[in-house]
């Protein structure tokens, strides 16, 4: 019987935490309508520089109609460049796209076809992400249409946000169209726009979605193993305390049909990302993080309505079974009515909230008696999907297979202080990377064939910010000569203090990212390899 307590009482806590969230969330996105008609009346005193990234598979005909739509934007052409993604295409459609002028492909081959949207995104942004002088990514879906002035609205939603998240409408006028575009609203205008407006997490589960360069320097879009990156990387964004935004204004449009079918597929599909980045997250909640990126990571598990009602029953079924319960004999079945009726009028207040039209109401109806009838689909998908899901994980990795991961404590100086920091360097068979880390930021480098390049990518990022970084690679006492770079792939170099200081003659290698008390400018390196009769080496092997 205490077992049956504890479940009840724990239930029935869930539920009504659930039911009080959804009133304060709908609260919060009427009062922060208030502020976005501030926001519209801001005008941006620039153009943004823009690069565009549409995901494609086996769609060449929907990519050339994108393409062609932004050759016709009211936007200067100068201020964007276009990259198309061609996730495992087959040679027909990478013939059709071939002849796109002025748009960069980039063609993704794996055993596993497609690799998908987001870890498609994630690859090129490993290739791109340093080099493109550029103030925002957009990432698209292929099959999406844009009107003329889509760019200029996006130029003017970057106020205040780094990361915002669009709005996608099905334009094909079907019933189960326009159930889903209302079901889409509610999601993205009321209780993602409210949990904004609260300071709360978002996930990036759109069609459509922007984020400035240096969120992209500071918070890595990378692809996660067992994980949708969708769920993963707003995590990531909630950790540095970046909110995701939601704008109805940066609208994209797809002529698709929806059926009961496809729409149970795509719950499958969010559902299923949710848990699994539920479970690979699950120990954050026990860590010191901070209560929004717990809350984050707990509203994964979020009830539908459907589930919210199944719950409700179940507690029903608890008093009935067991009467003698302490939980049976505190909570009545009026109470777990009542509270079913809460859900229900916090549903309606949604649509208010949302300023709904008549047919948005019929609609909003015609959602509420086919969600049982979705989530049941979706759960028979879900049996057939699962084994094929997990084949897929096992057989791709889109991380780093074979690494070799270094972290070292160090320290950097602005030259009248010092602050410890730490230096991370990841080699893999093909390339390096280094990441510079001070308290809760991040500065990356991008990949490189040798340890020293990327570890003198970020002394050399640092000294533009008045910072130097005390390590062998930035000391003067530090030489790479050109064989010890290619002997350990750019890893080691010589430690010349013994030489200069005791005329040692033997040699003694170093790691780049390694520190020590006798670190000194690497100013003096000149001065330093002349007393010793060495050469100076070039800046490339520094």
């Amino acid at each position: 019987m205490i077992l049956v307590d504890i479940i009840s009482w724990s239930l029935f806590a869930y539920l009504t935490y659930y039911v009080l969230y959804r009133y304060v969330i709908i609260f919060r996105s009427t009062k922060g309508k208030i502020y976005d008609i501030e926001k519209r009346e801001y005008e941006s005193s620039y153009d943004r520089t823009f690069t565009v990234i549409i995901y494609s598979h086996n769609n060449s005909a929907k990519v050339k109609s994108l393409v062609e739509s932004f050759a016709k934007q009211s936007y200067d052409p100068k201020k964007y460049n276009l990259n198309v993604i061609l996730d495992n295409c087959d040679t027909e459609n990478t013939k059709l796209l071939e002849i796109l002028g002025g748009t960069k492909l980039w063609r993704i081959n794996t055993d596993i076809k497609p690799i998908g949207k987001y870890k498609a995104f994630a690859w090129l942004l490993e290739r791109i992400r340093a080099f493109e002088n550029t103030n925002a990514f957009i990432f698209l879906d292929a099959d999406c249409k844009i009107k003329s002035d889509f760019l200029e609205k996006a130029n003017l939603n970057f106020h205040e946000e780094s990361v915002i998240a669009g709005e996608t409408i099905k334009r094909k006028n079907f019933l189960l169209n326009r159930v889903v575009n209302v079901k889409n609203k509610i999601n993205h205008r009321i209780i993602k726009h409210g949990r904004y407006y609260l300071s709360l997490g978002n996930i990036i589960d759109t069609d459509v979605l922007l984020i400035k360069q240096d969120v992209l320097e500071k918070i890595e879009f990378e692809s996660v193993k067992n994980g949708f990156e969708e769920s993963e990387y707003p995590i990531k964004l909630k950790y540095f305390k970046v909110p995701v935004a939601y704008s109805s204004d940066i609208t994209v449009y797809k002529n698709q049909i929806e059926t009961l079918k496809s729409i149970a597929i795509d719950e499958y599909k969010k559902r299923y990302g949710a848990i699994r980045a539920f479970i690979n997250n699950f120990s954050i909640l026990f860590t010191k993080s901070s209560l929004a990126v717990k809350e984050l990571i707990f509203s994964m598990l979020y009830p539908s309505g459907t589930i919210f009602t199944f719950w409700v029953l179940v507690l029903a079924g608890i008093i009935f079974s067991y009467p003698d319960a302490r939980f049976s004999g505190i909570i009545s079945l009026n109470t777990l009515i009542c509270l079913f009726l809460a859900k229900i009028i916090s549903d309606f207040y949604s649509l208010i909230a949302l300023k709904g039209n008549f047919n948005d109401y019929y609609h909003s109806v015609l959602l509420f008696l086919l969600s049982p009838v979705i989530y049941l689909r979706s759960i028979l998908i879900g049996f057939a999907t699962p084994p094929a899901n997990r084949k897929e994980n096992e057989a791709y990795n889109p991380g780093i297979i074979n690494f070799e991961k270094n972290t070292a404590e160090v320290t950097i100086t602005d030259g009248k202080k010092e602050f410890p920091c730490r230096i991370e360097v990841i080699k893999t068979d093909e390339n390096a990377r280094a990441t510079f880390m001070f308290r809760d930021k991040k500065l990356n480098s991008s990949k490189h064939p040798r340890t020293s390049y990327a570890v003198e990518e970020i002394v050399e990022k640092l000294k533009k910010h008045g910072f130097s970084l005390k390590i062998c690679s930035n000391c003067g006492y530090f030489l790479m000569t050109e064989s010890a770079a290619a002997h350990t792939e750019g890893e080691k170099g010589y430690c010349l203090y013994n030489n200069f200081k005791e005329n040692s003659k033997e040699k003694e290698f170093m790691p780049v990212w390694e520190t020590c008390k006798n670190i000194i400018p690497s100013q003096a390196r000149a001065y330093i390899l002349q007393q010793l009769g060495l050469e100076k080496p070039s800046s490339k092997s520094k």
